[in-house]
């Protein structure tokens, strides 16, 4: 069954074969597919006003980025991903976003420094009613300058890609308001590593914020109770 994609404003001057998986991506970790979804090929070129291989091309990227899945009659599906699934993505995503953290306490500037403390401080926990989308503000940005400061752009595309599997899993739970409190003093410590400067500090703070939500997602997971 085919299914409208709707999606937030890209980046520009892309290709069209980028934009078509830019398209797909955010459907999927915005929890606009479940897994084991069919996505058509050609629904989505109607959808997309584009001829079917830019979709194709962008459905081939999509499974080697783990996303998708590619069935012997050549259909493509929406990933399922088992609780071991989840528990490998975020073991690898604590190896890649740890190591980052330690390149980057060396080379974050200044002002993505004040910057992080701006938004730390607009998200402290039950300060107003919008300080948990202040929170969530703060996180994707933490990581975001965390990963693009490491200095190394293999280890970046690295997160990246996983990035995507993260927020595709993430998409299927409710972060409750007490797990979003927890993972700003997670954030904070992980910021104050940075601001001193200290690599060692800042790579176990990371690695102890992943375990940790790691934790609360398979918390609130059941459904992925399978183990292969």
């Amino acid at each position: 069954m085919s299914k409208t994609i709707e999606f937030k404003s890209l980046a520009p001057n892309v290709s069209l074969g980028d934009l078509v998986h830019q398209r797909i991506v955010e459907a999927l970790v915005s929890g606009q597919f479940q897994g084991g979804e069919e996505l058509n090929e050609v629904s989505l070129a109607t959808q997309f006003h584009v001829s079917r291989t830019p979709v194709r091309e962008a459905l081939r990227r999509l499974a080697a980025e783990g996303l998708v899945v590619n069935q012997r009659n050549r259909q493509a599906t929406v990933v399922e991903m088992s609780r071991s699934d989840v528990i490998e993505t975020y073991q690898v995503r604590q190896i890649l976003e740890a190591s980052a953290a330690r390149f980057a306490a060396a080379q974050i500037s200044s002002d993505q420094l004040r910057e992080l403390r701006l938004l730390a401080t607009k998200a402290t926990p039950h300060t107003d009613d919008q300080w948990g989308n202040g929170e969530r503000r703060f996180d994707e940005e933490l990581h975001r300058l965390v990963a693009e400061s490491c200095g190394n752009g293999k280890l970046l595309r690295e997160i990246q890609r996983y990035n995507n599997l993260v927020r595709f899993v993430r998409s299927r739970v409710a972060r409750s308001p007490q797990r979003l409190a927890q993972g700003h003093t997670e954030h904070l410590r992980i910021l104050a590593a940075l601001e001193h400067r200290d690599g060692q500090r800042a790579e176990a703070e990371m690695s102890a914020h992943i375990a940790s939500a790691l934790q609360c997602v398979l918390e609130d997971l059941p459904l992925l109770g399978r183990t292969s």
